[in-house]
């Protein structure tokens, strides 16, 4: 029994959260029970018991020798609802009549009409907004582009005619600041091309292994710059000619090689692609970008793929970005029909793979794969030593020293040669490398830096001597 009367609360509670105008009624079609909704929409409150349904459908129920017309209520699937100021509103209505118990279902129509006719109206306001974004967008990175390249083009200039010392050192930063404008811009384009429904993916001819050529040739001067490695392993069996939007590819590519760069300090970073499926002239390739780098943790994954989100503040005002590369590349890889995963742990590197449709050249025979003369292809490289990341940032392992040693070395040959981008690149990797150092170690290795950055080879000559001298003092003493 308590169970059953549980059952009924829970009936009647539900009842009183419906969207729907409930009433339950007698024989006679005396109301016994209206919901909240149908005391609110008639006007009668808990007053509508006193009321019989003859009373609400004036027009449709008529009384033969006060006999109620159960018959023809049951029939009525449309009818002319009236409140209590006399008003009245159209419904669509069923009527559950059974021995047991009698129940009215009616939804108000022109209330549903109405929500409509505001959903409409609001999808129109958003287009409306939507389009007038896109115009402002399309207009406002136009107008960036001509300083931009203005402004690269000049220093371009100046750099050919020949500077030297800090001169050149602003200069190139300039130079580096104008191509990530041009990046940042390209990227709002794109979004919001996507945002529009307007991104369309081409369908034209390419040679496969050259695309995975030029992307990983475009970052290979940022590689080398930080003394990264990098392997690329595509399986034979993939066709040297397909089917599908190289330009995309090339930039879902760039993006995570981008930002495996941007993210690994030490080690290397690995591409794998794979053949799935193949189906008549359909062909499903699946890619591994991987890294040594920071890594993030399972609960900041959900973030990643979001547009205009970076994992945290830090992370954008030490590497840059604005959040949405991810996002983009999310999006490009299912307009291919794929999916993209990322598998990851905090200070041991991260693992993207992602799964793109592409369809089989009919007009080609496969011939001598490009791929395979690849000179940055390395197979036999051994990354063993990597294995334990945190044992090379654990300042005074023999990882982490021996780590330490090589970028001293590459730093200084780097400074004699007067290389200074990458001489930057190597003085931030060993300032990462100690920053679990004494005081003093720490310290040498930030004005170091500062001095490189400078392109100042007296003064980082000197701070590379002091940092060599602490770093075998600290080591000695231990």
């Amino acid at each position: 029994m308590e169970q059953d009367a549980l059952q009924g609360e829970d009936v009647y509670r539900f009842m009183e959260a419906s969207l729907e105008i409930i009433l339950k009624f007698d024989n006679q079609g005396r109301i016994l029970y209206g919901n909240a909704l149908a005391q609110e929409d008639l006007g009668y409150g808990e007053k509508l018991t006193q009321l019989s349904l003859d009373m609400l459908f004036p027009g449709e129920l008529h009384r033969e020798n006060d006999d109620f017309p159960l018959e023809t209520l049951k029939k009525m699937k449309e009818g002319m609802m009236y409140r209590k100021n006399g008003t009245c509103f159209p419904v669509r209505m069923t009527a559950v009549i059974d021995e047991q118990c009698h129940f009215l279902f009616a939804i108000n129509v022109a209330k549903r009409i109405e929500t409509e006719r505001k959903l409409v109206r609001m999808k129109e306001e958003m287009e409306e907004t939507i389009k007038v974004r896109n115009e402002f967008v399309a207009n406002v990175t136009h107008e960036l582009r001509t300083p931009v390249n203005g402004i690269r083009g000049h220093v371009t200039n100046l750099l050919e005619a020949g500077v030297s010392g800090e001169v050149k050192s602003t200069l190139d930063i300039i130079i580096r600041c104008c191509e990530n404008m041009s990046a940042i811009i390209n990227n709002i384009l794109d979004f919001s091309k996507l945002e529009a429904g307007k991104f369309v993916i081409e369908q034209k001819e390419f040679n496969f292994y050259e695309m995975v050529n030029h992307a990983v040739e475009t970052n290979i001067t940022a590689i080398n710059a930080k003394g990264l490695r990098i392997m690329v392993n595509i399986e034979k069996s993939i066709p040297e000619y397909l089917v599908g939007d190289q330009l995309r590819l090339t930039q879902i590519l760039n993006n995570l090689l981008s930002n495996a760069v941007k993210f690994t300090s030490v080690g290397y970073i690995n591409i794998e692609v794979t053949k799935t499926v193949q189906f008549d002239d359909e062909i499903e390739l699946f890619f591994v970008v991987s890294d040594t780098g920071i890594g993030i943790s399972p609960e900041e994954k959900d973030k990643l793929f979001k547009s205009f989100s970076q994992v945290d503040a830090s992370i954008t005002r030490k590497y840059g970005g604005t959040g949405l590369g991810l996002s983009i590349t999310k999006q490009l890889i299912e307009l291919m029909h794929g999916t993209i995963h990322l598998d990851s742990e905090k200070g041991k590197g991260s693992s993207f793979s992602f799964s793109v449709r592409l369809h089989l050249s009919q007009n080609r025979e496969e011939g001598i794969k490009t791929g395979e003369r690849f000179e940055f292809i390395n197979q036999k490289q051994d990354m063993s030593q990597y294995d334990d990341l945190e044992k090379i940032f654990q300042y005074g392992t023999p990882e982490n020293q021996q780590e330490i040693a090589s970028k001293m070395e590459k730093l200084i040959i780097c400074m004699e040669v007067e290389a200074w981008d990458k001489a930057e690149a190597f003085a931030h990797n060993i300032k990462e490398l100690v920053e679990q150092a004494p005081r003093e170690v720490k310290k040498s290795a930030f004005r170091m830096e500062m001095n490189v950055r400078k392109a100042n080879y007296e003064k980082s000559l000197e701070q590379y001597k002091d940092l060599k001298s602490a770093l075998m003092e600290d080591i000695g003493g231990k």
